[in-house]
């Protein structure tokens, strides 16, 4: 697991430094040069080829990198291309939605806000349309479950809505699985979540950083004096590096939240210490024993981290889920940077749910 996760590691790292890349040099053409021959159909074409590149690093992920047993290269055609349409399609219409925000507004943050507003709405219905995986209402000790059964081992699901209306996401396995102990340490884990209204929290503290990211791009690149398609081309590129930013920051911001809520495991006397030893073999990593590496690239952090974490104290704010939540809401600011990480690259159906705890 380890060899794979490192793997994987570079692979997400080699991705992500690729886009960074490209899209430095978007910028710097667009600021050192006259693209006034950059049309609508243009771009198009540009933003193909930038869905066929990412789709060789899918491949990778999603073929050659996956944990065993590795799926044919039919299933894995029949699972990727469904995600990838589904993706595809759901940048198009951020896209649209951002070209008419600068044509109305002269900026793209109107278009950042609804966008958001409706995967936040939506996700339960796009995770379905992507992956073609029902997601059904099941009671559990007095309560109620959502359950999906995709075929990622490293699905985990997550806290769908917001406020008290918020229900958890697991996958089906779990229930047939796993033993009673370690079910309800997770289950009370995610009940304290949405009782802390994290998933509400991350979501407004997420929107305000890609706001404001959008917004510094627009003075900085003096965005409403170009035309559409000049503009729509520099925000894609300024918010790829933008997101770039979030996965170096937002990892060491949320932390603190899998270690608030195996706490609160605890203090309701249940001992989260044998869930938190399983849940690196169900995801496919463990973080990192170099500090550094850990504190930039695992937002989850490692079993042994969460062990020792148990016999701390733990005070201060709690922001919530914030950087596999970006990893999702980034789409809304046109950026492919969102299923380029390590966790999720090649994997459709973690792209929506990207792994949590």
């Amino acid at each position: 697991m380890k060899r794979l996760a490192r793997r994987r590691l570079w692979l997400g790292i080699t991705n992500v430094g690729f886009w960074v890349l490209t899209t430095s040099l978007g910028l710097y053409w667009l600021a050192s040069s006259d693209p006034s021959d950059l049309g609508i159909r243009r771009l198009s074409f540009l933003l193909g080829a930038a869905v066929a590149v990412q789709a060789v690093f899918d491949f990778i992920g999603g073929r050659l990198l996956m944990p065993e047993p590795r799926p044919t290269i039919k299933a894995f055609l029949q699972r990727w291309s469904r995600g990838a349409f589904g993706h595809t399609l759901v940048l198009t219409g951020v896209g649209l939605l951002s070209y008419a925000s600068f044509r109305l507004s002269g900026g793209f943050c109107f278009a950042i806000l609804l966008a958001t507003a409706g995967l936040a709405l939506g996700r339960r219905h796009i995770f379905r349309a992507m992956n073609g995986v029902a997601i059904k209402e099941t009671p559990h000790n007095g309560g109620t479950l959502l359950v999906a059964n995709p075929t990622d081992p490293a699905f985990t699901g997550g806290i769908v809505g917001f406020g008290r209306r918020a229900k958890s996401l697991i996958p089906g396995r779990w229930l047939a699985t796993l033993p009673k102990e370690e079910l309800s340490v997770e289950s009370g884990r995610r009940q304290w979540q949405i009782e802390s209204n994290l998933t509400r929290r991350a979501f407004i503290l997420v929107l305000g950083w890609n706001l404001m990211g959008a917004y510094a791009g627009s003075l900085a690149f003096k965005l409403a004096e170009r035309t559409p398609a000049e503009a729509l081309l520099a925000h894609a590129c300024w918010m790829t590096l933008w997101t770039f930013g979030s996965l170096l920051i937002l990892p060491t911001l949320s932390r603190k939240a899998v270690f608030k809520a195996d706490r609160a495991a605890a203090d309701s006397g249940r001992d989260p210490r044998p869930w938190i030893a399983r849940f690196p073999n169900l995801v496919g990593e463990d973080g990192s024993s170099n500090s550094n590496v850990q504190n930039i690239f695992y937002p989850i952090p490692s079993a042994s981290q969460r062990s020792r974490q148990l016999e701390k104290p733990l005070s201060g704010f709690v922001a919530g889920n914030l950087a596999r939540s970006n990893l999702y809401y980034s789409w809304a600011t046109f950026t492919l940077l969102g299923r380029a990480v390590h966790c999720n690259v090649g994997r459709p159906e973690l792209w929506v749910f990207p792994p949590s705890a």
